[in-house]
């Protein structure tokens, strides 16, 4: 790009000094196309001028909507509420209570009966035997005698 270009818009503003002044408008006299630039650049400057100016004041209707939108209470301050919170956490409360209630009377008399005592610790081969397939204490009869079944050659 022309470096004239880029200082026709101070030149067309007034804002360059007083040797520059001169050197574009030598330019300009010689130059039909910077000539032509310069005519269009100050008919924009006109046209620019000539628009109205823009509109400041919203009408009443907008005003009024936006004013609206802006104090209508948000989601959390809708649903966030007394009347709302005080069932839910009733409803909190109560399933917390049906859950854990029902757990609490397994200790009945301080501890576990020996029967789930005996599961506890044995747990593990339980699960073994549950996975060989054994369903009854027959089973574990047979399992317990198969060192009778080995054949010695």
């Amino acid at each position: 790009m022309n470096p004239l270009h880029e200082e026709l818009t101070a030149y067309i503003d007034g804002e360059l000094p007083a040797e520059r002044v001169k050197e574009m408008e030598a330019a300009l006299a010689s130059d039909p196309t910077l000539r032509a630039l310069e005519q269009r650049l100050r008919r924009s400057i006109v046209a620019v001028e000539a628009l109205p100016p823009p509109v400041t004041e919203a009408s009443p209707k907008l005003r009024r909507a936006v004013l609206d939108a802006v104090s209508a209470p948000t989601w959390k301050e809708k649903w966030l509420t007394w009347p709302r919170l005080v069932p839910l956490g009733l409803a909190v409360a109560a399933s917390v209570t049906l859950v854990v209630w029902p757990r609490a009377g397994d200790d009945e008399g301080g501890g576990l009966d020996e029967e789930k005592l005996l599961l506890a610790q044995n747990l593990e081969v339980v699960e073994d035997l549950d996975l060989m397939g054994l369903d009854s204490a027959a089973d574990l009869d047979v399992v317990a005698e198969l060192h009778e079944l080995e054949v010695t050659p």
